[in-house]
Formats: structure tokens, C-alpha cells, sequence
């Protein structure tokens, strides 16, 4: 884990796509599962409908990270349930252990997603990335406290939009740490 490296963009998104990998992980699920898991726990992260949803699960076929095979319901139609490629679990378990680039709302997407499927599968690990995560915002921050003291006093609206940022960044470290510590 390189917490001061940006990702690949193959793990990084304003998706759902990792999430929905990651509640895989833990076992096969048809869309209506997940939406219901989406629905009732994950809400605040991601509200999808349920056709984004069989989107984005078709989109992950396509590209060979999950396989769907038609099954028996009890219920009348069958159902087409979902399961991890190797090349899912891996693009997954990446996800799961490489730092959120200090983006707060990628942050915001991602760290609460990644946390409840970690906390899920494997809680142990679960301090090690809050470590990893903070070390990459606290980096994002001197970054920007560089930035912004290299940008010419009369260069106003530049030195307004650093400081922006620096803020919100400052206010996302803020958070982490009530909430972690």
C-alpha cells in the first residue's frame, strides 16, 4: 500500500462499481439482494435506482469482473445471481486496501463503503486503512498548504480557490479524527 500515490483510474470512480464488488466478496447475490443491501444500509453513500443498478452490474459482466447465472426462484422469474471473477476479487481487494486519493468527495463515497465491507470481512484490517486513509489526507493538506503559499498575493480568485480546498481538506481531517480516535 502506497498511501501517498494516487490510484489507477481502473479502481477509482464516481461509481458504484467497487462497492458493489466488495458486497460480493462475502457471497453470490441476485440485484435484488443488493439493491436491498443498498437500500437499507448504504443509502447515505450511494441511492440508486434499481435499473442504474442492473446496469452497473451488466457494465462489470461485460468487462469479465463478475459472472451471472439465471436461477430457480421460488418465487416466479428466475433470478440472475451474481458472482466475483478472479479478476473482480482482484480489482476489489486493491480497492479495499489502497488509500481514497485526498478528494473529499471521493472520500466521501468511498471510505464509508470500503469500511463496511472491510468491517464485514475482515475487521482487523479496518485500522490499518483509517491509518492509510489519514496519512493521504494529511498529505493532501501540506500539498495544498505548499500550493497555496506559491500563489502570487495578487492572484486572487487562484489564492481563493487553494484556500477552498485547503478548508474543506482541513475540515475532512477534522472529521477523521473525532470519528477515528
Amino acid at each position: 500500500m502506497n498511501p501517498g500515490k494516487g490510484s489507477s483510474p481502473s479502481i477509482r470512480s464516481f461509481t458504484p462499481e467497487n462497492l458493489l464488488l466488495g458486497l460480493l466478496l462475502e457471497t453470490s447475490r441476485d440485484g435484488y439482494q443488493l439493491n436491498r443491501i443498498l437500500k437499507q444500509e448504504l443509502n447515505q453513500i450511494w441511492r440508486l435506482s434499481q435499473s442504474q443498478l442492473y446496469a452497473t452490474l451488466k457494465r462489470l459482466e461485460a468487462r469479465g469482473l463478475l459472472t451471472g447465472t439465471q436461477t430457480a426462484s421460488q418465487r416466479g422469474l428466475p433470478r440472475r445471481v451474481f458472482s466475483l471473477t478472479d479478476a473482480g476479487h482482484q480489482r476489489v481487494m486493491t480497492w479495499l486496501t489502497t488509500p481514497t486519493p485526498c478528494s473529499v468527495q471521493l472520500i466521501r463515497l468511498e471510505l464509508p463503503a470500503r469500511l463496511y465491507i472491510l468491517n464485514r470481512l475482515n475487521p482487523q484490517q479496518v485500522s490499518e486503512v483509517i491509518t492509510g486513509q489519514r496519512a493521504v489526507i494529511q498529505e493532501g493538506l501540506q500539498r495544498l498548504q505548499e500550493q497555496l503559499s506559491r500563489i502570487p498575493a495578487e492572484q486572487t480568485y487562484n489564492r481563493m480557490a487553494c484556500e477552498m480546498r485547503l478548508h474543506q481538506v482541513q475540515a475532512l481531517l477534522g472529521w477523521f479524527d473525532k470519528t477515528f480516535n
